[in-house]
């Protein structure tokens, strides 16, 4: 038997699920203080806090350090006595003023509204409530260890609760919080972001919002992802940053904080730093992009949100407690970058314009295979280009809330890049073996779609082949990688494991092998990977080191002696500055390695031209 009666949507929330193509669903917000909040209160050792300024704008705060803060006083209304930093809240400052008078602050009529979250970052449990305040205070408080009190301080609230609701626990990155004092120092206060901010922006995984519908409702909740999933914007007439863009991720569908922004397009935003205590807050105009305009934006997104901020502030040490990172959600998925951050690899909402046909497999290592494609004009590709696909035909099952038994999947568009590793058939290439309209990709086993791949392309020569079986959709050819030699210049090409792959195309072709240098470094398990390569194109082997990591046995020992015995050069260790800077005579370099790998790289060759092509689409 239900006990309470479902609440109606707001007009916000049902534009939304039109918006999004959501069938219609119940309104499980219960309109009172539930037990599920009730029991929360008692255990949760944060709490963020949302109110309006006198102005009308919405800002978040973040509050607690210790479990107990908050209980139910009975009768739907609860109490929150906390430490709090002394200066510079701006909820604080709203609710119960900027000095720690102990004087109360009591609420007239319906009292203000107030939007709460209580969080418990441990176990990624949280609970949403909605109330009007009755009254409040905030106090000093002695430091019980120094016996100061000038950036101690105490706030009480009494709240009567409307509405609650329990929330998943996604994208939350599980913390250990442990109190500490606060040291409040006010860095600025103005309506742009200054270096402190934006470089917290950088690595925050959570921050906490605030959105309203005037005297009606109001709605604080967390957003949370992989570090940097929080983007700043340029707003196009200075250089200043003053807008932040984040993508909605795929959640319950009752947009209760979207709704509210689509009749009151303001939100109101703070940003902790778990680690120093630092904590931005800010707010400002809200901008919801929805399908194409969202992925022009921030590429791979269906929905985003876009926030211009009006004012900001940035208080280091703010903090009354600390969180230690303990693990991170297996929900989060990768960054998506803005569009001006990183050409997208496709256009936001391109269909497949034709299909490739998956003909065979050739299993190189363990982990690493050659894919073999029929593709109608497939010689319009070049060397040095990636092929995009489109695997959701027969990945994608449509959505779901939770999926706990693949996480990651719940936002992904199964739409993946690949290096094409086969020459292209025009111009007329001499290692070509393939069709005019036949690819290859050579890539690793290293994730959902890929092992989709491995266990489904057929085996070279296998008898039991499914050629012409799998279709998979194609949405085009991008980037310029082509490694090139002008003049009677000498270059380097530097690599790691299948990041060879994008010289392939090239070999066989113009390239003047007396000036090419050719690093490579590559696991043990994979040198059967370099073995077939200069079985292809045997006179790389003069051009190639490679560095050779991880244990060997006799079949590796095997494989290192006939590589020598070709000619290439092999060395049992990492690659080294000097294996890079002494080759003199080379002014351009080409890179195709780890992200941590480029850099150091870059490091060691500042005064070289350095080329590379961000393969992390």
């Amino acid at each position: 038997m239900a006990f309470y009666q479902d609440m109606p949507w707001h007009e916000g929330e049902e534009q939304m699920q039109r918006a999004m193509k959501v069938p219609s669903l119940d309104n499980p917000t219960v309109p009172t203080l539930s037990p599920q909040l009730s029991n929360h209160l008692k255990i949760a050792p944060t709490i963020a806090i949302g109110t309006l300024d006198k102005e009308g704008r919405p800002w978040t705060t973040l509050w607690g350090g210790e479990k107990g803060m908050s209980q139910s006083l009975g009768g739907g209304i609860i109490g929150i006595k906390t430490a709090v930093t002394g200066k510079y809240d701006p909820v604080v400052e709203e609710l119960v003023g900027k000095e720690a008078t102990g004087e109360v602050v009591r609420e007239e009529g319906k009292g203000r509204m107030v939007g709460g979250l209580t969080i418990d970052l441990a176990t990624r449990k949280r609970v949403k409530l909605f109330g009007r305040m009755i009254a409040g205070a905030l106090s000093e408080r002695e430091d019980e260890i120094t016996g100061h009190n000038d950036s101690v301080a105490e706030v009480q609230l009494v709240l009567r609760i409307e509405q609650s609701l329990g929330n998943c626990p996604k994208y939350l990155n599980s913390r250990r919080i442990t109190p500490t004092f606060a040291h409040p120092e006010l860095v600025y206060d103005a309506p742009d972001l200054n270096p402190q901010a934006i470089k917290l922006i950088e690595k925050a995984d959570l921050f906490f919002m605030s959105t309203v519908r005037p005297d009606q409702d109001m709605d604080t909740n967390h957003r949370g992802g992989p570090a940097g999933f929080l983007r700043v914007l340029a707003d196009g007439t200075s250089e200043k940053p003053a807008a932040v863009v984040w993508p909605e991720y795929s959640g319950n569908r009752f947009y209760q904080s979207l709704g509210n922004m689509a009749v009151h397009p303001y939100c109101g935003i703070c940003v902790p730093d778990f680690e120093t205590g630092d904590m931005l807050y800010f707010t400002g105009k809200i901008e919801i992009l929805v399908g194409k305009d969202a992925g022009t934006l921030l590429p791979k997104s269906n929905l985003c949100v876009k926030l211009t901020i009006t004012s900001a502030r940035f208080v280091a040490a703010a903090l009354p407690f600390r969180g230690v990172l303990s693990s991170r959600s297996p929900y989060n998925p990768q960054v998506r970058y803005l569009s001006t951050e990183k050409a997208p690899a496709y256009a936001q909402g391109q269909t497949s314009r034709q299909q490739a046909t998956l003909l065979s497999q050739t299993k190189l290592t363990p982990t690493i295979s050659r894919f073999r494609f029929d593709l109608q004009n497939a010689a319009t590709y070049t060397a040095g280009q990636y092929v995009t696909l489109d695997f959701s035909d027969h990945l994608d099952i449509g959505y779901s809330h939770m999926r706990d038994d693949d996480p990651r999947s719940i936002n992904d568009d199964f739409v993946r890049t690949f290096t094409v590793s086969s020459p292209p058939g025009i111009p007329p290439r001499p290692a070509r073996r393939l069709k005019d309209d036949e690819l290859e990709i050579t890539v690793r086993n290293v994730g959902v779609v890929t092992d989709w791949l491995f266990r489904h392309a057929p085996a070279e020569g296998d008898d039991r082949s499914r050629a012409g079986d799998l279709e998979i959709g194609v949405k085009g050819f991008g980037g310029d990688f082509e490694v090139k030699q002008e003049d009677d210049e000498t270059v380097c090409y530097i690599a790691a494991g299948v990041g060879i792959t994008p010289l392939l195309p090239s070999l066989g072709g113009s390239l003047d092998y007396e000036r090419l240098r050719v690093l490579w470094t590559l696991r043990a398990s994979d040198l059967n990977m370099a073995a077939e390569l200069l079985k292809e194109s045997p006179e790389l082997a003069k051009a190639l080191t490679l560095f050779v990591t991880g244990a060997t046995g006799s079949s590796e020992e095997q494989a290192i002696a006939k590589l020598r015995t070709a000619g290439a050069k092999v060395e049992l260790r990492r690659l080294l500055e000097d294996d890079v800077v002494k080759a003199v005579d080379v002014k351009k370099y080409y890179l195709c390695t780890s992200v941590p790998m480029r850099k150091q790289l870059m490091e060691w060759l500042p005064s070289k031209e350095l080329i590379f092509e961000d393969f992390n689409f």
